[in-house]
């Protein structure tokens, strides 16, 4: 084998793709060869039509690639420097020059078009202010020349400018408190607050509403008087309970009228009906209930007193209404005197027409005695049968004796029950009527347990003889004597 230094030198530059390197394994003996050319970098650009940053020419030396510099076109506008292996670019805005701009797209100067250099104040035609100095805290102001002038400095808190049709030009100047209203003047704010505890003028609201929480209107501005509005509900008065579940509540008085006035629900319209109106007296959870009064005006000097009307509602084609009093039995309250309409009848629903100390007095010339309804008359058999509280209250009792009869009555507590005698000297009168008209056949009445019999029981039967003549009728009077015992009085 040839010595390598007797072989011809080949240069880098003349590398062809035919010369090769020998490369031996020294783990498996085995020799392999090796392209030189693949030995030296490939070195291109990627960029489209970009500026490479090598020097192609340099590129014939395989192994050496020499790099571009970086240069300022301008050092005026633009610096190159290198910082710990970093290139650093830097824009030198000072030395931008707009005129060598391209304003095609940007329009950035649009719209400046100063006619002529400037110099010392900028005139207000060529947009400056004309000024060559403005005073801390000034304002600007066009003056009475249409130029731009300026105010005195606002240093002080509160400060406004404020339209001056005097001068024509704005005043500085602070707000003037009115009356109920305050003005609190800081560094950058205006506080206005407003105090109505004294008012010098009519307070309208402009159909605006007043919230006034759980405050009263009052006359002194007291707390618990005067008018409370809470929710739905309105309190009046001086003291009481200034909230409940009733709309209008009124505490410490009365209601006084100056003239005549009505109280009553609005009417309704269609088939809707009226609203109730209720007045009634307070109510107690332990104590005596209210009294409702209902008086009429009082004639302190020779004047007549006045009247209690108390009207039922009239109707237009249908029927008027009643006047219906009540009073409770147990805990309903049941109809005792109802008043008619078209001849005002008077009814007793229940109980009865008590007279405490005088008795009735019947003063119509034409109807001078009382009308009694008379319902069927009890009979009672010919026999023994008792003459019962039932019979009795239908106020006749008849019977046809074949002979001789007695006839007890009830007794004493179930006449007193029967007949509703309530008190002791409460009576109830009846009649026995005999039809025997044979002149023989008699009815001896007895008494029933703790029944006490005053005067003839004896009711004859009918005779029309001359020389005995009875009516066949006898008339009788129950009386309570006491709470156990029951007198029947012979009267007729």
């Amino acid at each position: 084998m040839a010595k390598v230094t007797d072989l011809a030198t080949l240069s880098k530059t003349n590398v062809g793709g035919s010369d090769y390197l020998l490369v031996t394994n020294s783990t498996t003996g085995s020799s392999k060869r090796l392209t030189v050319n693949s030995m030296f970098p490939a070195i291109s650009t990627a960029g489209t039509s970009s500026e490479t940053l090598y020097n192609s020419a340099t590129l014939t030396n395989k192994n050496q690639i020499v790099f571009k510099g970086l240069k300022s076109g301008t050092a005026s506008n633009l610096t190159v420097a290198t910082t710990s292996s970093n290139l650093i670019l830097s824009l030198v805005e000072s030395g931008i020059d707009l005129n060598e701009c391209d304003n095609t797209s940007a329009s950035f100067m649009t719209g400046v078009d100063f006619t002529k250099t400037v110099t010392s104040q900028c005139p207000v035609i060529n947009g400056g202010t004309g000024l060559a100095t403005i005073a801390k805290g000034a304002m600007l102001y066009a003056s009475a020349l249409n130029v731009i002038s300026a105010t005195a400095a606002m240093s002080t808190n509160g400060q406004l400018l404020i339209g001056n049709t005097t001068s024509g030009i704005p005043t500085v100047s602070t707000l003037t408190a009115g009356d109920n209203m305050t003005i609190t003047n800081a560094a950058g704010s205006i506080t206005l607050a407003a105090s109505l505890t004294t008012m010098s003028a009519i307070l309208d609201m402009q159909d605006l509403n007043i919230d006034l929480g759980t405050a009263y209107i009052s006359s002194n501005g007291s707390t618990n008087q005067g008018v409370r509005v809470t929710g739905a509900n309105t309190y009046l008065g001086a003291s009481g309970s200034y909230f409940s579940d009733d709309i209008l509540n009124i505490g410490g008085g009365g209601i006084r009228l100056s003239d005549a006035a009505d109280i009553k629900p609005t009417a309704q319209d269609g088939t809707t009906a009226g609203k109730d109106l209720a007045v009634e007296g307070g109510g107690s959870v332990n104590g005596a209930g209210g009294i409702l009064s209902i008086t009429g005006g009082t004639a302190t000097g020779s004047g007549t007193g006045g009247n209690v009307l108390v009207t039922a509602g009239k109707s237009g084609s249908g029927t008027d209404g009643s006047i219906v009093m009540k009073t409770y039995t147990s805990a309903t309250a049941t109809a005792a005197i109802t008043i008619s309409p078209e001849g005002q009848d008077v009814t007793v629903n229940t109980g009865s027409i008590i007279m405490a100390t005088e008795g009735i007095k019947m003063r119509h010339a034409s109807y001078p005695d009382v009308i009694k309804y008379q319902g069927t008359a009890a009979t009672t058999d010919d026999g023994t049968a008792v003459l019962s509280a039932a019979n009795i209250l239908t106020g006749i009792v008849q019977c046809t004796p074949t002979a001789d009869r007695s006839k007890a009555t009830d007794t004493s507590a179930n006449l007193i029950s029967g007949l509703n005698l309530l008190v002791n000297g409460d009576s109830f009168d009846f009649s026995v009527i005999s039809l025997a008209t044979n002149g023989t056949s008699h009815i001896t009445i007895t008494g029933g347990t703790a029944v006490v019999l005053v005067g003839c029981m004896v009711v004859s039967a009918q005779d029309l003889a001359e020389d005995a003549f009875t009516s066949g009728v006898g008339r009788f009077r129950v009386t309570r004597t006491s709470g156990t015992v029951a007198t029947i009085y012979r009267i007729g």
